[in-house]
């Protein structure tokens, strides 16, 4: 591993200067950041706090004091070798400066040795069973740009962990079982509703759901239906089996349009029996005790005062949504004995997740700190011209119309063979957009959706990511030099192709960052610098009309930039387009 190498020998020189072992000094080391409004590239910097405290453990020192220290270490360093150019100090960072032919002969000459696996942390240790819960829409309700955060969010971190090898269960865990499908059973019955689609189904549930509002009778009558369900009424049980059936089919088509296939489609419904189950064994321990109301709780006060507690059972004996994902976790602990399993559900329902991780605890499953609750913010202001978006289907058809008529208004825009052609890349960069505008921010944050923002070709947008890697494309298709894994890289000598490999070399960085936090904006703010690098280098490391001996080495540098940009971009759930 060439960047390994590189941090070895800064390690090296650290080592003799001031005496600790090179293993406790390389895990200091990294590759600086670059900016970009400075000359730099090639460097690589040592925390001086960090390697004071390791020197001397428990001494604390001023900002003028490090740099003291720092520059003593520096001194000490008299033979940097054939590697370090030069060596620079502040109170943070003693700075080395790798000689720019053996910075970019090392880095490039990784990435051809790693291919496809270049950037991909390696760890000795094991691999991760890991069960990824996104999506998650509930049938007869709108799949609203909540349910889309989470299975734009999901599936990035599903796509995270195949990367770094980890095998990974992805499961839309569809909210297909409750009352609410009374209210929509008793709804159709109404009406008179033997033929549906997803929208009407919409259109029932909205209409019988104000009814069961404002008519009590209404509302017995859905609670009635809820019930015989759960006592197995097949006549109910049927319609709701079709109801079910035409919901995921409608689904499936949408998500093959973002390119999403899921492991498993379960729900609630999966649950019910294994719920009653469930609260009839929490009977027999005591656990479950019986409220003043006639509810099941369990206590999960630290104190036994009931000052906090959890509700398994509604009076009547049916179930409740944190039963049956009581139910859920431990069927899926037994089948899968998953290291760990994150729910990818908005920040309202943070209280629902912590209170059925204690109850996981408190029932005696010591695996429940393997389950977590991937948060995240609001989406505000996405919504086509006609309103309020509903369906996710009408998101993206909302993008591909904004996108058309980007591309038919650009004279930039190239002709297409076909419209099929033209329909495809539009609806690839509109979806891009709506990806790329979800995950630029921390997931916590609350964020406001643009259209014409999202969709611009310029700036830090989904369109920037498409355009630049098409661009890359065509320069490798139409430069008339053919690829050479050997070319000679020592020509790459210009700013712009330093700074361009040094970014390269922080790829590697981006993606531990993103596994550890659980945050896309990491990769996603290192694709935006890495694009802004590439096109600040076309128009200086011109491929045609250069000696091919130059030729060659920069098409190869361009791409490998390519590679990267595309392996980043799948991850985020993007289709990298080569023309466009």
């Amino acid at each position: 591993m060439a960047t390994k190498k590189l941090r070895e020998i800064v390690a090296k020189q650290v080592s003799m200067a001031i005496g600790l072992t090179e293993e406790q000094i390389l895990p200091l080391i990294n590759f600086s950041q670059l900016m970009l409004n400075k000359r730099c590239g090639g460097e690589l910097s040592v925390s001086v706090k960090s390697l004071n405290h390791i020197q001397n453990p428990g001494q604390v020192l001023s900002d003028s004091e490090l740099i003291k220290y720092a520059g003593k270490v520096a001194a000490k360093i008299t033979h940097p070798g054939k590697y370090i150019e030069n060596i620079a100090i502040d109170s943070t960072h003693i700075s080395f400066k790798i000689k720019p032919s053996r910075f970019v002969e090392y880095v490039l000459g990784e990435i051809n040795s790693a291919g496809q696996q270049y950037g991909i942390p390696r760890s000795n240790e094991p691999k991760k069973k890991v069960i990824i819960e996104y999506s998650s829409p509930n049938i007869a309700k709108p799949f609203h740009a909540g349910h889309l955060r989470s299975t734009v969010i999901g599936q990035f971190l599903t796509n995270l962990h195949k990367l770094l090898g980890h095998q990974v269960t992805s499961i839309n865990y569809l909210g297909d079982w409750g009352t609410q499908f009374g209210i929509l059973a008793a709804g159709l019955k109404k009406q008179n509703q033997t033929v549906f689609s997803t929208r009407s189904l919409f259109d029932v549930y909205v209409a019988a759901n104000s009814e069961a509002e404002v008519n009590a009778q209404f509302k017995i009558k859905a609670r009635e239906i809820f019930r015989k369900m759960e006592d197995g009424d097949e006549e109910i049980l049927s319609l709701w089996r079709e109801i079910r059936d035409q919901s995921v089919s409608d689904y499936s088509h949408t998500y093959k349009r973002l390119g999403i296939k899921f492991d498993e489609y379960s729900g609630e419904s999966k649950y019910r029996q294994s719920a009653q189950d469930l609260t009839n064994q929490l009977k027999e321990t005591n656990i479950l005790q019986k409220a003043i109301n006639g509810t099941d709780i369990i206590d999960l006060s630290p104190d036994g005062s009931m000052s906090k507690f959890v509700t398994l059972a509604r009076s009547d004996g049916t179930s409740l949504y944190i039963t049956r994902d009581l139910a859920a976790a431990i069927e899926r602990f037994k089948r899968y004995e998953f290291d760990n399993m994150y729910y990818v559900v908005d920040k309202s329902q943070a209280n629902h997740f912590s209170r059925l991780f204690q109850t996981l605890s408190k029932i005696g499953h010591d695996w429940s700190d393997r389950c977590h609750h991937v948060s995240f913010g609001r989406v505000l202001g996405m919504s086509t011209r006609k309103g309020n978006v509903v369906f996710l289907e009408d998101i993206i058809k909302e993008a591909k119309l904004h996108m058309l008529q980007n591309m038919r208004a650009s004279k930039n825009t190239k002709k297409f063979e076909s419209e099929v052609d033209e329909e495809h890349v539009a609806e690839t960069l509109g979806v891009s957009a709506i990806i790329v505008q979800d995950l630029k921010s921390k997931l916590m944050s609350d964020y406001r959706f643009e259209w014409d923002r999202a969709l611009q070709a310029k700036g830090d947008t989904g369109v920037f990511l498409q355009y630049t890697h098409a661009r890359l494309s065509s320069i490798c298709r139409k430069s008339g030099v053919s690829l050479n894994l050997d070319a000679d890289t020592n020509l790459l000598l210009e700013e712009e192709a330093i700074q361009l490999v040094h970014h390269l070399a922080l790829f590697e960085g981006a993606i531990q960052t993103a596994y550890t936090e659980n945050e896309a904006f990491r990769i996603v703010n290192y694709l935006f610098k890495l694009c802004r690098l590439i096109s600040t280098a076309y128009n200086v490391l011109r491929v045609d009309g250069t000696p091919t001996d130059l030729a060659e080495a920069r098409l190869l540098l361009f791409n490998h930039s390519q590679d990267i940009l595309s392996t980043g971009m799948k991850v985020l759930g993007l289709k990298p387009l080569n023309k466009m």
